[in-house]
């Protein structure tokens, strides 16, 4: 693909400051970047950078000043421009042509809408429904009963179990099960008995999920594992069963979540974050690295740490005074030791 600045600058709705008739072939970052192609500048103070990168154009903030060396495009967020442009610039690579390989299977009353790419080797099973200009990716297997969204991105090896409902505008990573079966066990004696897992999974519109993550199916008929709008999931993370993530969270790679827990809008778990079962986060908190929350937190709580997860202020104070603690012990068996030498001399 091939767009003239000035094409760029109407797209993003910036201020065109230089030669508008360049031609820009491709976008990278501001050292990377090489002649016809447009790299961006978020934070000022880099712009020292903009005076050995070798883009033809730079996509800058308002208050950026031209240095008379580059063609600019003025806006309020580069880094948001920049990632609409570089989402141009990657349609005809990530978008598949329409169609259904021929070493697809596809049961019966299957309904695809317009535009629909089913790659090689996928499996879809009956009374599946998938909305327009949506892909599935090769060797992915889509359940009984599912339903799929428009414009919706399946990458290969996904599986989508049965009676699943997805939306529109989202992205599943390769490796990526929804619907699998949740972890529940009735322990008889010495032995554990599986539960069946009767229920769904929902995934709202604009929701992405990484690579070789796992979102369990609720447990009971008629109840789902839901997951809200614009919500974005990492790689490597489980989703266990009935659980319900609000809008727009973001839950990094490593993250564990038990049953029933219901988690606000706008959360931020961190990597390696747990959740214990059945708690409610409220909307508006940061649960940082490693974080293990065991309570309840209540909407705008703030941001919290450590083990079990507490006010991250308090928890600083904590592993300030764990540094201390190796000083203070030998400080309190001196002391012991003059104690027990004066009671030696006292006769006590």
């Amino acid at each position: 693909m091939v767009l003239k600045l000035v094409e760029i600058s109407e797209i993003i709705v910036g201020e065109l400051i230089g030669n508008g008739a360049i031609e820009i072939y491709g976008v990278s970052g501001i050292e990377e970047a090489r002649k016809n192609e447009i790299t961006f500048l978020a934070n000022p103070k880099y712009r020292f950078a903009m005076k050995n990168t070798q883009a033809s154009a730079v996509i800058v903030g308002k208050g950026v000043s031209a240095n008379g060396s580059k063609s600019l495009i003025r806006v309020d967020n580069p880094y948001h421009a920049f990632i609409a442009v570089l989402k141009i610039f990657s349609e005809g690579e990530q978008c598949p042509k329409p169609g259904i390989s021929s070493s697809a299977k596809i049961g019966n009353n299957v309904k695809c809408g317009d535009g629909v790419s089913i790659q090689a080797y996928v499996i879809i099973e009956d009374n599946v429904t998938i909305g327009n200009d949506t892909v599935i990716g090769a060797s992915t297997f889509i359940g009984d009963s599912a339903e799929i969204g428009s414009q919706t991105y399946i990458y290969p090896n996904v599986t989508v179990r049965e009676k699943v409902r997805i939306g529109n505008s989202v992205i599943l990573h390769s490796g990526t099960v929804v619907g699998s079966d949740g972890f529940g066990y009735a322990t008889v004696g010495e032995t554990h008995h599986k539960i069946p897992q009767f229920g769904t999974v929902i995934i709202e519109d604009d929701v992405e999920i990484g690579a070789n993550s796992t979102v369990d199916r609720a447990t009971i008929n008629n109840r789902a594992t839901i997951i809200r709008r614009g919500t974005k999931i990492d790689n490597l993370v489980q989703v266990a069963h009935n659980v319900e993530i609000g809008e727009n969270c973001r839950i990094a790679a490593l993250t564990g979540i038990s049953g029933s827990v219901k988690i606000g809008d706008r959360v931020t778990l961190a990597g390696q974050s747990g959740v214990v079962g059945h708690l409610t986060i409220g909307s508006d908190n940061i649960a940082l690295a490693k974080s293990g929350i065991t309570k309840n937190l209540p909407d705008r709580a703030g941001k919290v740490s450590g083990f079990p997860a507490r006010a991250h202020n308090q928890q600083l104070k904590i592993q300030a005074l764990n540094q201390k603690l190796p000083s203070t012990l030998q400080e309190i068996s001196e002391l012991c030791d003059r104690i027990e030498e004066l009671e030696k001399k006292l006769g006590i």
